[in-house]
């Protein structure tokens, strides 16, 4: 009985396979009952580390920003922006690109809560480079404008007017299902939507390289995608999705220099795979669904080597750049902050 008794215990404080290891750190905000019929405006809708890994940056459901001290797990408030919507997070620049209600494009300061405008117009979203010095923007249904940005790190001050649009890329479908740059700023993924009498809606990605003016490759899915997760991992060799067959969720990588799919995996519980991270070293993929699935796969080996279930769904996940933690955040308006070890 006391063999079962620290089995179960070492099991739930530590889950390790294949040199990949989590365990419970601790956990920021305070527990709340979900509700049935939408998320609770606490919730971290999307969330990011700045690039020491000393702060989690969150955007919750309700629309506020917030950044968690994760020394001393104390939130400030940067912003109530309510009625905008988080593009993207710049992670050496620390900052942010939103749109606000009436579709005023805008770059956030985290530090010090400025607001410069970018542009205006009806975008439906949004990327940055990790030094923040490039953006792009999906605009009406084909297109996607690429900008300069003027300054760089979280102590340069931008000054409005100082953007450049520098091109306007033709996509070959409505860019509907989301839009992201890789952290150097090379490549451009735009998940664009289509639909046919008889066929239903079909996703294809383009990838582009941002001094071409045409798509590098077209990946089709054959499948619905989420509006969740198009994210490329940090060295921008991968490119990953979640994706929806069959009122079941999954998830795909392709190698972005072959066009070759790395992973592929469809069948979960949960009908959309709400949260997507890379590890910093883009060896892991972390997954979070609707049923509080959490995976974590082994992307050389193309199967999960991590599985850990929370009573809650999982809306967002994140690691730290310096590959200390992965963050958790629930619908229970929790984050739980897990110790990450890639051995």
């Amino acid at each position: 009985m006391k063999n079962l008794v620290i089995f179960l215990f070492c099991t739930l404080l530590c889950l390790s396979v294949r040199g990949a290891t989590l365990e419970f750190a601790f956990q920021l905000g305070v527990k709340q009952e979900p509700r049935l019929d939408r998320l609770l405006p606490d919730v971290a809708r999307r969330m990011a580390f700045n690039k020491d890994s000393t702060k989690l940056i969150t955007r919750g459901m309700g629309g506020s920003v917030g950044a968690w001290d994760i020394g001393n797990r104390q939130k400030r408030e940067i912003s109530a922006i309510h009625a905008k919507r988080w593009f993207a997070y710049s992670t050496g620049a620390d900052r942010l690109l939103t749109r606000d209600a009436d579709d005023n494009i805008t770059i956030l300061s985290i530090g010090s809560g400025d607001e410069v405008p970018l542009t205006n117009g009806q975008y439906e979203s949004g990327s940055l480079s990790a030094d923040g010095t490039l953006a792009v923007l999906s605009k009406r249904d084909d297109e996607i404008e690429v900008w300069r940005l003027a300054g760089q790190g979280p102590k340069t001050a931008m000054r409005e007017g100082s953007a450049r649009r520098l091109k306007t890329l033709q996509t070959g479908f409505p860019v509907r299902n989301g839009l992201t740059l890789s952290d150097d700023g090379r490549f451009i993924a735009a998940a664009e939507g289509s639909y046919r009498d008889g066929e239903g809606h079909r996703t294809a990605i383009e990838i582009w390289n941002t001094t071409d003016e045409r798509p590098t490759y077209t990946f089709d899915t054959g499948e619905i995608l989420g509006i969740w997760n198009v994210l490329f991992s940090p060295d921008a060799t991968l490119l990953a999705v979640d994706t929806q067959k069959n009122a079941q969720s999954g998830i795909c990588v392709w190698e972005i220099g072959t066009g070759r799919r790395r992973l592929a995996k469809g069948g979960f519980e949960a009908y959309w795979t709400r949260a997507l991270a890379f590890s910093p070293t883009s060896d892991y993929l972390a997954s979070g669904g609707e049923a509080g699935n959490l995976r974590v796969w082994d992307i050389s080996e193309g199967e999960s080597v991590i599985w850990e279930t929370y009573s809650t769904g999982i809306q967002a996940l994140a690691f730290s750049p310096n590959g200390e933690y992965l963050a958790v955040a629930l619908w229970d308006t929790t984050i739980q902050i897990l110790y990450w070890r890639d051995e």
